[in-house]
This record gives structure tokens, sequence and C-alpha cells, in this order.
């Protein structure tokens, strides 16, 4: 089952069999998860509702404990399913485990792609504009990605941790969230590149990349290397797809599987490295 992060504006009670439905927050992967029978899309609203909502993250665990007959429903403990999450997917999925709204169990095995584990610097920087100018100053092609004036509740819960937007709550959050994240991650995708395959996003992308005021250069046009790390150890990642933690050059809808992989390079095969997860031992 595949979940999908900030920006989705519809919800459908039942999981779907293509991402049709998902505000194109992720790409079709039906063909490329030769470990599973049956591929899923969860769409929710998350336009509304943000990572830390009780609601959200009781969905996550519930749409994931129905994919499989062996979930223990009575414990909330999910069993014999590949959980895959992008973005604030994945910061979703770690604060349900965090709080204790399921587990995972037997053969349950999570992917995440582009988590915002320390949040996102898109985040207050959105705030910056609003709190200043509001929407005038900001670059036509940005607004989709850092939304509009006034500020949503779901775009201020990826404040950055520890940064002037953040609160002692969301800190705390954070802090559980990643714990729950090392504990509990079967496979991860990182990219410290934001330029990514060519593409239709491409553009966006560096345009992202670089006018967001990011810690690092190293990030994926939303989300920093160092914040989808969550406290893994840089040295657990590799640049070949070949690698379960993968530290690829792919922009933010690349790693969403929006594109293709890049002919040459094994920095930029974001399929080939989901059709590998798990068949191989590293």
């Amino acid at each position: 089952v595949f979940f999908h992060g900030l920006g989705g504006k519809n919800e459908e009670a039942e999981l779907q069999d293509s991402p049709k439905k998902t505000s194109g927050k992720m790409g079709n992967i039906n063909g490329h998860a030769p470990c599973c029978s049956t591929v899923k899309y969860a769409i929710l609203n998350t336009i509304d509702y943000g990572w830390t909502n009780e609601t959200l993250q009781n969905k996550f665990c519930d749409h994931s404990l129905s994919m499989s007959p062996s979930s223990d429903l009575a414990s909330r403990t999910i069993k014999d399913i590949i959980v895959l999450t992008h973005s604030m997917g994945g910061l979703t999925m770690a604060g349900a485990l965090a709080n204790g709204r399921c587990s995972f169990g037997d053969n349950a095995l999570w992917v995440s792609m582009s988590a915002p584990m320390m949040g996102s610097m898109a985040g207050d920087y959105s705030q910056d504009l609003c709190n200043g100018d509001g929407t005038a100053n900001i670059v036509p092609d940005l607004l989709e990605l850092i939304g509009e004036c006034p500020i949503s509740l779901v775009r201020k819960s990826i404040s950055y941790q520890n940064e002037k937007y953040s609160t002692p709550e969301l800190n705390a959050a954070y802090v559980a969230a990643q714990e729950a994240y090392r504990g509990n991650v079967s496979a991860a995708m990182c990219s410290k590149n934001y330029h990514g395959v060519v593409s239709q996003y491409q553009i966006q992308s560096v345009l992202g990349g670089e006018v967001i005021p990011h810690k690092s250069p190293q990030n994926d046009r939303l989300v920093e290397f160092q914040s989808c790390l969550g406290g893994l150890s840089e040295g657990l990642f590799g640049n070949s797809y070949l690698d379960r933690f993968y530290s690829p050059k792919l922009n933010h809808a690349d790693t969403a599987f929006l594109t293709h992989d890049g002919v040459f390079k094994d920095k930029q095969k974001p399929f080939s490295w989901l059709e590998c997860l798990f068949g191989i031992e590293n």
C-alpha cells in the first residue's frame, strides 16, 4: 500500500487500484513491485489534516491493517505487507507508530521516500512570506509548492524542527517520530540533488531547490538529505539503485515515482530501486 504526502485534495474511504485520484502526488508503481501480489493506493485529505493529526494517523494504520488477513486487528499489529510512504506520509506513519496507534509485526516492511523527519524549510519559507508581504513577491511557479496565504495548519506542521516557527510540542513530536522511524524503516530513499531526471517537474524543482532557504544544498527541492535521514547514519546510504538505503540524484517528484528512471546514471533510477528491494542482501 502506497501513501502520499502533503497536498492531497481528495479522500476515498476505500483503497484504490491506481493513483489517479491523488492530485498528482504519487505515480503508478503497478508492475514495479514484484514482491507484491496486490498494489493499492491510499487517497487521503492531506490539505486539512497534518502529520500530527490523530485521525490521519489512524487512517494510515487502518489502511495498512486492511491489506493483510494475517494482521492482528485486536493489537493493531500490521503483518505481511509492504508499506510505502512518500514525503509527509513518512512522518505520518512514524507518528502513528510513535503514538502506539499501530505497530509492525512479522514480515511487515516499511519503505520511505523523501520523508521530512526534521520538517522542511519550505514550511518556514512560506510562513516568512505570509508574515511579510503575502503572496505578492512569490514566483508564480512556487505557488503550488509553498501554498497561498494565510498558511494552512498542515504546512505549519512541517515547520523545521527547533527553528522559529516550530513549537515545543512539535519538536517533541519530531523526536518521537524519528525514533519510530529509525526503529521500523526497512528501506529509504533520501536525495541529495534537486535537479533530477528530465521531466515536466524539473524547472520547478530547480527553482524550489535554489529559492527556498534550505540549510543545505543537499535537498530534493522540498526535503533536505539531513532531514530525510531522521537520525539514521549517512553511512547506511549508497548511490546505487541496488542499495536498500538509496541516496540518489532525484527531485521530490522523482522520488514519488511521478517521472521515470534516468538512462545512464545509477543515481537516477527510482523504479529500478523499487524493483530490486528485498530481493537483495545488503
